[in-house]
């Protein structure tokens, strides 16, 4: 592992891109989570005039992806990190134009939506970051529509727990974790899905990442 690497700064971009390192580091996410974040948008089956949110899109490189996938399809994402939301609009000008993507900054808590505004929620790998997941999850489910999907996807622990930098906050959770998570916070599990991935890791090395992709419902009372 490259010693010059200062693993902690790297964490806190991880968790919150911020400047021109953030920039960098969300370019990096972009390749390093490419095929993670497709197959959880694939996952979502997402269906013509769905409303789409993806927590934490980084700098929304995928907004269009999404889009692809149904020509009414529209598109929100929420960032913590007001250098992502920017960038992100810069990149997505044309569809933010044609007024089928959104951004927003937001605390990482609370979602400025009204209830039951959206089809379909996901988030790819931001789940080591959350403060305080009860919350958050509650947030998901006042905006998810009562028919409405949440996709939750994560590298495992045991995959994290090998990387020198997810020592400096964050919080790591082995798939059973993940499930009795959402399970005692409201969801239904639907599926889940345990796949291993070849990567590169951040010192430029080959691994195998093993991904947990959750799929859930507001649990029906």
């Amino acid at each position: 592992m490259d010693s010059s690497i200062d693993f902690k700064a790297l964490a806190a971009q991880l968790s919150k891109p911020e400047g021109d390192m953030g920039i960098k580091t969300a370019e990096h996410m972009n390749i390093s989570n490419a095929d993670m974040t497709r197959h959880a948008v694939d996952l979502l089956d997402c269906g013509d005039n769905d409303q789409v949110l993806e927590i934490g899109p980084g700098n929304g490189h995928f907004a269009s992806y999404v889009l692809a996938k149904g020509p009414k399809i529209v598109y929100t994402g929420v960032d913590i990190s007001k250098t992502m939301v920017v960038t992100a609009r810069e990149i997505n000008k044309h569809h933010i134009d044609a007024g089928r993507v959104t951004f927003q900054h937001v605390d990482g808590i609370h979602l400025p939506f009204s209830d039951q505004t959206f089809d379909k929620v996901f988030t790819v790998n931001t789940l080591y970051f959350w403060t305080e997941p009860a919350k958050q999850l509650a947030e998901i489910k006042r905006v998810l529509k009562p028919t409405g999907i949440f996709v939750l996807a994560i590298a495992s622990k045991a995959f994290m727990e090998q990387l020198p930098f997810t020592t400096y906050g964050f919080t790591l959770y082995t798939p059973e974790e993940a499930q009795k998570l959402l399970l005692t916070n409201g969801f239904d599990l639907l599926d889940i899905k345990v796949r291993a991935q070849k990567i590169t890791g951040a010192a430029k090395q080959e691994m195998v990442r093993e991904e947990v992709f959750i799929l859930a419902k507001e649990m029906i009372h």
